[in-house]
């Protein structure tokens, strides 16, 4: 009986890791669109929240940009002469499997170490407080591929969920493929038209 047990126990992970596979690609149609280039690098941390967005979101802290890696953007790090206690850290996690997967999948790791969901704030998102006066929100953008992990240490740590909506707004597509951010090329066309005679 008891090989038998284990015999059925081990058919069954076989079975499981069968479905777990990704399947196939499907063939491509030609009427559909090409699928998404992986971004090499993000922009820095200027594009991705110009100085309009960061005076609103945070204003009187100074930014400094700390590192970054192949798919997450650099760490914005945000300090304040007035609120010396208060850290604040802006970073981007960019990855396609986030715009594929079920938000409730990438929030359950959070919620069940104790996290609470935030509503109504991108495709979804958490909040915790891994240390006493430290709170860290990670929230998915709904029109990037995009997840926003904001670490707010010291003073109001609510403001973290502020921050992470007023980032989730500056996210673009645009921003994010080119660098760029909204009303730079019109700034540069007036720029070129108010030189000419």
């Amino acid at each position: 009986m008891r090989v038998g047990g284990r015999a059925a126990f081990v058919m069954a992970l076989a079975l499981v890791g069968c479905r777990s596979r990704p399947a196939d690609p499907p063939a491509e149609d030609a009427g559909s669109p090409p699928p998404p280039v992986a971004r090499t690098a993000l922009p820095d941390c200027d594009a991705l929240l110009p100085t309009d967005d960061r005076e609103l979101m945070l204003p009187g802290f100074t930014l400094t940009q700390e590192r970054s890696c192949p798919t997450c953007a650099p760490l914005c790090a945000f300090r304040s002469e007035s609120e010396p206690g208060v850290a604040v850290s802006i970073t981007w996690d960019c990855n396609t499997r986030y715009s594929k997967a079920d938000v409730h999948a990438l929030m359950a790791p959070t919620l069940e170490a104790g996290g609470v969901e935030v509503p109504a704030l991108g495709r979804g998102a958490v909040r915790r407080t891994p240390a006493q006066g430290m709170s860290q929100v990670l929230a998915w953008d709904d029109d990037t591929d995009c997840a926003v992990v904001v670490t707010w240490l010291g003073g109001e740590t609510e403001r973290a969920v502020d921050v992470a909506r007023s980032a989730l707004i500056a996210t673009t597509p645009a921003i994010l493929d080119a660098g760029t951010a909204p009303g730079d090329e019109a700034d540069a066309g007036e720029a070129d038209g108010a030189s000419a005679p």
